[in-house]
């Protein structure tokens, strides 16, 4: 199997990725089906909608990784994401965290989403990047697992498990997601996602699981989303909203700077809507004008409280009247202008 890699500048954090896809796809493989042991035999997981807009990053927050989930949690995030990844991220002090607020009584597992990652060929305490790569999964998982554990829920659940990019081979990508859909899915994981995606493979590895119905679908695509990654992930976009795929931007701040400060549609929904900053309305246009489920990694409380009230106060203000909903269409229209349009017709 030929190596195929991407030319994704400038990752967060996961380095390995691919672009060029010159080869078909593996012949058909019968995978096994999910097997009772690892069903629900309770309910079913709960569908994507319960992934709220705005979720909270804790990438790079290192020893105040524990504090600023609880406060996350405490001014409103009920969505955490983080990563099996050392060099960037404290699972532990994420779990810590969550518990934490549990135990106050704040949040309870369920009013939750969680989701983690696993980084392909990334060094680890708990196996080695050369053993089998079911094995790396399932130690890179147990361990998740046991990081993100609460005591109001046993046994402990992620809501989703991401892929921090895919690996290196179709081949080893199908071997991945093989072992998750039949050993994990869905009594410990509800849902699954692959991070820092170039289009050309998700169109490729998205018509292999349709041609394996046996295999978990693509629930979650999460991306940088820039003009500089592929003219805004435009393309991406598209795919996921005819999928029903979630899609998430990261570094859309960051990111994007020169943007959102001067464009003026932003100014407008801030003026208009009555919006605390041009961040705030940056993120407005995103969550409700586009369908992106935004990372927010702010370590501001004022700005959490303020990003979370985003959606709330777009929504109210546009049922106000007719004339406001009307002006929104015509910002969004101008925004889709600048980021391109993903199809996207509202929640």
């Amino acid at each position: 199997m030929l190596s195929i890699r991407n030319s994704f500048p400038r990752v967060k954090p996961a380095t390995v990725f691919i672009s060029s896809l010159h080869h078909q796809l593996p012949p058909k493989r019968h995978y096994p089906s999910r097997t009772l042991t690892t069903m629900s035999t309770t309910e079913p997981p709960p569908s994507l909608s319960k992934m709220p807009p705005l979720i909270y990053g804790t990438a790079w927050k290192k020893d105040r990784t524990a504090d600023l989930v609880y406060e996350a949690i405490k001014a409103g995030f009920r969505a955490i994401d983080t990563a099996a990844m050392k060099k960037h991220y404290d699972e532990a002090l994420v779990g810590e965290g969550i518990r934490r607020a549990i135990s106050e009584g704040i949040v309870s597992r369920k009013d939750l989403w969680i989701q983690t990652k696993f980084t392909p060929y990334s060094p680890s305490p708990h196996y080695s990047t050369t053993s089998p790569i079911p094995t790396q999964l399932t130690s890179s998982i147990t361990q998740s697992l046991q990081n993100l554990s609460t005591p109001d829920h046993s046994p402990p659940y992620l809501d989703a498990l991401v892929l921090h990019s895919p690996f290196q081979t179709l081949a080893e990508n199908t071997l991945a997601w093989s072992h998750l859909s039949s050993t994990f899915v869905p009594a410990q994981i509800h849902h699954l996602g692959i991070s820092n995606c170039p289009p050309s493979f998700l169109s490729l590895f998205s018509s292999f699981l349709d041609e394996n119905p046996s295999l978990c679908k693509i629930g979650i695509i999460q991306n940088r989303i820039r003009a500089a990654e592929y003219n805004w992930d435009i393309a991406t976009r598209r795919f996921c909203c005819e999928k029903n795929i979630r899609y998430q931007g990261f570094w859309t701040l960051t990111g994007n700077v020169d943007v959102w400060r001067n464009e003026r549609v932003v100014r407008d929904v801030r003026d208009g809507v009555g919006l605390g900053g041009l961040e705030e309305a940056w993120y407005a246009l995103l969550m409700e004008g586009e369908g992106v489920t935004v990372l927010d990694g702010t370590t501001n409380g004022e700005h959490m409280r303020g990003d979370l009230e985003v959606v709330r106060k777009v929504r109210e203000w546009r049922g106000e009247n007719e004339k406001n909903e009307e002006r929104w269409g015509r910002w969004v229209e101008e925004f889709r202008g600048v980021v391109g349009g993903s199809g996207f017709e509202g929640r």
